[in-house]
């Protein structure tokens, strides 16, 4: 009963006819059970594989970013120590370089002042020896004034030159 064979051209696409109506029905049960036998458990065993795979990438990602979480948290305390201890280091060596400012000055100031006593007391010396010498170049003249004196009358004359020469000698020291 083809349509197609027979010459009839009248085609109804809304009229079923039963015979191919049952052969279809029985050729797609027949086909979906084989797919079912052979075809339904790879199936659904690599869409379950796919699925654990995804569970493991996604537990795998956020592993990895607890892991990156917690890096970045130690390198911050580190970052945060290492700020401090280099913040101290600087400390320290202001610290230490006011101390040994405050050394030196010290130093320095002691070493000035004992320049200063040391200077003080050659001046003091060297004056009192200057005195001492210029006191034994007084008695020497005086002495050799009162010999002369004592020796012979002296004069007004002989007196005053007596002085003039004396005084001279005592500008000769200087």
């Amino acid at each position: 009963m083809n349509i197609f064979l027979s010459g009839h051209s009248s085609f109804d696409p809304l009229h079923v006819q039963s015979g191919y109506l049952i052969w279809s029905a029985v050729t797609f049960a027949v086909l979906l059970a084989i797919l079912y036998k052979v075809g339904w458990g790879p199936l659904t065993k690599a869409i379950e594989d796919r699925e654990a795979g995804i569970r493991d990438d996604i537990d795998a990602a956020k592993k990895a970013r607890a892991d990156a979480d917690a890096d970045m948290a130690l390198y911050k305390k580190q970052l945060a120590e290492a700020s401090e201890k280099a913040k101290q280091l600087l400390d320290d060596a202001r610290s230490a370089a006011e101390r040994a400012k405050a050394t030196i000055l010290e130093d320095a100031n002691e070493q000035a002042d004992s320049l200063r006593a040391q200077a003080k007391r050659e001046i003091e010396a060297a004056t009192e020896k200057a005195m001492a010498e210029i006191k034994s170049y007084i008695v020497d003249v005086a002495m050799t004034a009162s010999t002369k004196f004592v020796a012979g009358a002296v004069d007004e004359a002989a007196h005053k030159k007596l002085v003039d020469s004396a005084l001279s000698k005592a500008g000769e020291l200087n």
